[in-house]
């Protein structure tokens, strides 16, 4: 064997472990030279019973395999022998056998078959098929991967033969590439059925029968991570499939590194998409993968036959799409029938879903499925095209002029009646375009508004609309810049816009300082979009007015009025040098500004029809552009000329944006289909359904990973993009939405409905946080301040109002354990955080962006302490019943120390980082120097247990406190008993010397706070009370005169001793909080929760009243 497959195959996340350096199948060295030299393995030669050993094919950790020739029937067999440890017990042994028959009543072409399972001279045995092919895993190659359709195609097989198997009740648990064999005639086949676990051994990567891992920890499901036998069943093997299935893709592990940081990566960690790796993978294959590798039971592919079904269908849509390349690599499987099958179940389900369509009356939508299948050619499927050219005709029928009766509503919304269907216009174009469209320009149109009394008033006029200025737009000057004025711009023609009503104007510009949005007025017009500066310190607006306008976002003043369009602005953006301004509108134009000069710097045509959005490339060296006219246009902003067409909606595009680095472009409309598409290629990627009335605003999330939408059906859509499917579906207003965007940390989302509404939404968990009320009219868009602490909002009253996020809103939230975070600490320097969790882990972060970092794993139980040493580079954690310590750059540890008898319950360190204080549950105190490891001090034993200890600022003193009530400080050097404190009969959680070392503060049961001096233990003045729940932890601010309190309810609460009342209260957790501290560096209050989070919160330097 070469030695870059030994490399590979000895990897501790790879195909095996070491001791399980070959494939235990029958195949021999795929190197062709016999077998190599294995250390260690049993000796057997000669006869065993009726089988003629030939040669020893491979040792693992699980038994060994033999190449041997069964003499009754003459042929060869793989013939494997289990290891078990001298202990094993009889009920090991039996259920070894209880499992082999199970495997060997398997009957399948997938399956490797078992023929016989016995026991012979004291040694079990399984004799397996021989299967003289080339392992799975010598296909893997991150530089050649296989093609997808031979990746898809074994997968199916695979999962064909798992479906078999577990619909016997037969479970795998240890699928990896080493494990399949390709037989000479090129079917993929699974070995390794029915082996048995073994209850206990030196391989750290197997789980036993008796509770811990069996499988390679790659490739094992989070269930098997966690040693959690009773989940363990057909899913697993489903998500071990699915690691497979990514690693055939990608060529590469979805995890790597050690065997304790993979283990806790698969436990908690999402997989990069494999498009990360496989750049233009197909987004559905994509999906299926992901799907089989989620780590709840019940988000996983349901069942192996489900993976099969899904892959022979994207088999069959592929096979119409294109021949396959590359099929030499592996030779061809025959799928023909399962291609067969595939494919007609899927024509049946899109002809339904096609009549479906007709039925509503969404033609566009039915009318592309029906020109589809119209055109397939296969005579195997004719009764569908035949259908499809039936039903194409009907479609054509239906689509007969009709009466056309544009009004607008009483709260301002523009509709377009025809026939009977009810259409919401964005301008006056809109109307006449579906007039002319339906051959109806002739009857003519006029707008009434709905009276108190009744439905609107429709009438139809004789004259027929003046066309004249649409037809000479492209003739316009470039435009013009006006300075700001308090006079409205001048309005359209009665000829060429109808009247609208005078908005209702409120109150002036609020003060900055207060919590009041600031009110701009001055656009005289609907406005329909905002956008912040990259500085934040302007906002630049579009309106129907036909201006566009830059605006001082901190004092609200407009700066500049610049003038061109000659019909409603619909869209603007501002490039990341903050140097040119965008617009687009209902003339079918997009206009270039300076947005300090106000001058004109170009006009880009191509669109037909209005523009409806712009977005400009994070270099700024391009534009996106989306319109009425179906299309996506991008544009060179040095040539002002378009570069590419993105053709493939059927209706008006209102959303056009780019991704973060504009690989990507996102568009959507009034088709309802959200589209993703490759910004190089022009490609469409995946087509994202659910909504189901038109789509007016949308965008990436700012790491790329998600977009959003939200329209006409009142919903907000959250979209993963990596798996082509809805995350979350949104509903609170009580009207449709025109408006969304993600915060630009993207932990927030914002959006603005036709209710008048901008409300606030936890990006993560989905919640509806906050409603902002001020508007008189409906809104039209909703736009994040750069920094994420303001929102600009665009309405149909005229103006625009600039909000204050709410201020316990702005935090960061830091999630990746799947338990509650006991502890937070800051490492020296304040660039990371580390935290410590009931999950058993310790976790890092970047202080700065909340990113996660390294995952710590080791611990056995509960940590309940975590501090950084001297240097950043250095922690100690402390739980279970140990005390670690870890190198934060490596993720090694580099020391345990056995600390107690019991189980640690309180932990912490003196500031020069020389000993350790540990607390347990039996109520001792004890301290440990960390350079020996040794104990050095055993202070007074506490009644009940220990639930919290720290050491003085200074290094004088310790003290600790329990659940008996009481509170003991000791002196550091010797352990002598200092005080001994009691606040009340409530018991104690927690305590905080103050920065000074005079001062002990201490939290209960009961919602206390007690401080004393640490000299003589005088009481002195406490803090507000603000409640009976729990007091979970303390924490001084840095200057001592404020104390932070983390409390049951999940609240933070900064009260000063002395003071009655309450200086500041941060909400947000949504369970108790476990601990409070603040950053040294930032002054940021860092909390965490019962509800698995971390948060991180900005604290005012001068604290005022709430």
């Amino acid at each position: 064997m070469d030695e870059t497959r030994d490399s590979r195959q000895t990897r501790l996340t790879g195909h095996d472990l070491p001791g399980d350096g070959s494939p235990l199948s029958g195949q021999p060295g795929a190197d062709g030279g016999g077998p190599r030299p294995l250390p260690n393995v049993a000796s057997l030669t000669g006869n065993f019973g009726k089988y003629v050993i030939e040669r020893c094919l491979g040792e693992g950790a699980m038994g060994t395999v033999y190449l041997a020739t069964d003499s009754d029937l003459q042929r060869p067999v793989a013939l494997k022998i289990p290891k078990f440890e001298a202990a094993a017990t009889e009920e090991l042994r039996e259920r070894f056998f209880v499992e082999a028959r199970a495997a060997a009543a398997l009957r399948h072409t997938n399956l490797c078959p078992v023929y016989e399972v016995g026991e012979l001279d004291g040694r079990c045995f399984l004799a397996m098929a021989y299967i003289d092919g080339r392992p799975l895993s010598d296909f893997v190659s991150p530089d050649h991967p296989l093609p997808v359709d031979q990746v898809a195609t074994i997968i199916a097989r695979l999962a064909d033969g798992l479906s078999h198997a577990h619909s016997r009740d037969v479970v795998h648990r240890d699928l990896k590439p080493s494990n399949v064999i390709i037989d000479p005639q090129r079917e993929p086949i699974l070995t390794d059925f029915g082996l048995a676990r073994r209850s206990g051994g030196p391989d750290a990567a197997r789980l036993t029968g008796t509770g811990t891992i069996l499988g390679s920890p790659a490739y094992m499901s989070p269930e098997q991570a966690k040693g959690l036998l009773h989940e363990i069943g057909p899913r697993s093997d489903i998500y071990s499939l699915g690691v497979m299935f990514y690693e055939l893709l990608t060529g590469r592990l979805p995890f790597e590194g050690g065997i304790a940081e993979v283990l806790a990566q698969v436990i908690h960690d999402t997989p990069d998409p494999p498009s990360v790796t496989r750049h233009g993978l197909d987004p559905q294959l994509e999906a299926i993968c992901l799907a089989m590798m989620a780590k709840p039971l019940e988000q996983r592919t349901a069942s192996a036959a489900e993976v099969a079904v899904e892959l022979n269908g994207w088999l069959a849509r592929q096979s119409d799409a294109a021949t396959s390349s590359g099929i030499a690599n592996l030779d061809a499987f025959d799928a023909s029938k399962a291609v067969g099958d595939a494919r007609r179940e899927q024509l049946e389900n899109d002809r339904n879903l096609a009549d479906a369509l007709i039925d509503q009356g969404r033609l566009s939508m039915a009318a592309r499925i029906v020109d589809a299948m119209s055109g397939i050619d296969d005579p195997r499927y004719r009764e569908f095209s035949e259908w499809a050219r039936s039903r194409k005709l009907d479609i054509q029928k239906s689509r007969r002029p009709g009466l056309v009766v544009a009004y607008t509503a009483a709260d301002g919304t523009r509709f377009i009646d025809i026939s009977g269907r009810l259409f919401r216009a964005r301008t006056i174009w809109t109307v006449t375009a579906v007039m002319m469209a339906t051959g109806l320009g002739a009857l003519g149109w006029h707008f009434s508004r709905d009276t108190p009394n009744g439905p609107p008033g429709l009438t139809v006029s004789n004259p027929k609309p003046s066309l004249s200025e649409n037809t000479t737009r492209d003739s316009q000057t470039d435009g013009t810049s006006k300075p700001a004025t308090t006079d409205p711009a001048p309005t359209a023609s009665p000829t060429t816009q109808p009247p609208s009503p005078t908005p209702q104007r409120p109150p002036p510009n609020a003060a900055p300082n207060t919590n009041e949005p600031i009110v701009l007025s001055g656009h005289s017009e609907e406005v329909r979009q905002v956008v912040f500066s990259p500085d934040g310190r302007l906002l630049v607006s579009g309106s129907e007015d036909s201006s566009v306008r830059v605006w001082d976002a901190t004092s609200g003043r407009m700066l500049l009025n610049c003038t061109g369009h000659d019909d409603t602005v619909e869209t603007v953006d501002i490039n990341a040098a903050g140097n040119m301004i965008a617009s687009g509108g209902a003339d079918d134009l997009i206009r270039l500004w300076n947005p300090v000069t106000g001058k004109p710097l170009g006009i880009l045509r191509g669109h037909e029809d209005t523009v409806t959005h712009v977005d400009f490339t994070p270099d700024g060296m391009a534009l996106i552009s989306a319109g009425d006219d179906n299309t996506v246009r991008m544009w060179n902003l040095r040539s002002r000329k378009e570069t590419r067409l993105f053709n493939g909606h059927s209706d008006s595009v209102n959303v056009a944006e780019f991704n973060h680095d504009a690989t990507r472009i996102l568009s959507a409309g009034a088709d309802t289909d959200v589209v993703l598409w490759n910004a190089t290629t022009g490609e469409q990627l995946s087509v994202f359904e659910g909504h189901t009335e038109e789509i007016w605003s949308g965008m990436f999330s700012p790491d790329g990973r998600q977009a959003v939408t939200c329209g006409d059906d009142r919903t907000i859509r959250i979209w993963d993009l990596a798996t082509s499917k809805e995350l979350a579906r949104l509903e609170g207003h009580s009207d449709e939405v025109n408006g969304v965007c993600f915060s630009p940390n993207g932990r927030l989302l914002a959006s603005a409905g036709v209710d008048g509404l901008v409300k606030i939404w936890d990006a993560v968990t989905h919640a509806e946080l906050a409603t902002l009320k001020g508007h008189t009219d409906y809104l039209w868009d909703v736009a994040f301040s750069p920094d994420g602490t303001r929102l600009a909002s665009a309405s149909a009253d005229a103006t625009i109002r600039i909000w204050k996020v709410p201020h316990h809103l702005l935090g960061k939230i830091l999630r990746g354990h799947s338990e509650p975070v006991g502890k937070v600490a800051v490492s020296p320097d304040g660039r990371e955080l580390a935290s410590c969790s009931m999950d058993q882990t310790v976790r890092l972060w970047d202080a700065a962006s909340g990113r996660p970092g390294r995952v710590l794993a080791g611990h056995t139980h509960w940590v309940w302490g975590i501090a950084f040493g001297k240097s950043s580079e250095t922690l100690f954690s402390a739980g279970d019943s140990t005390l670690r310590r870890w190198n934060t750059r490596t993720g090694k540890e580099e020391q345990k120390v056995e600390v107690t008898g019991g189980q640690v319950r309180a932990f912490a360190l003196d500031p020069d980082s020389q000993f350790a204080v540990i607390g347990d549950n039996t109520g001792r105190v004890t301290t440990w120097a960390l350079d020996t490891g040794r104990k050095r001090l055993e202070l007074v034993k506490h009644g009940d247990e220990v639930s919290d200890v720290a050491v003085s600022p200074d290094g004088r003193w310790i003290a600790s406190c329990s659940l008996d009530g009481a509170l003991a400080i000791h002196t550091s050097s010797d352990g002598k008993l200092h005080q001994n404190l009691s606040g009340s009969k409530a018991k104690l959680q927690c305590l905080s010397f103050r920065p000074d070392s005079q001062h002990v503060a201490a939290g209960s049961h009961a919602g206390e706070v007690f401080v004393w001096m640490v000299a003589d233990g005088t009481p002195q003045p406490s803090v507000a009370d603000v409640g009976t729940e729990v007091i979970f932890r303390l924490a001084w601010t840095p200057d001592g005169k404020r104390l932070a309190s983390a409390h049951g309810d999940g609240r933070l609460v900064v009260r000063q001793p002395g003071d009655p009342g309450v200086l500041i209260t941060r909400e947000g957790h949504r369970d108790g909080a476990l601990s409070v501290c603040f950053h040294p560096h930032t002054g940021e209050l860092i909390s965490s929760s019962f509800d698995h989070t971390i948060r991180m919160w900005p604290f005012p330097n001068t604290s005022q009243p709430r």
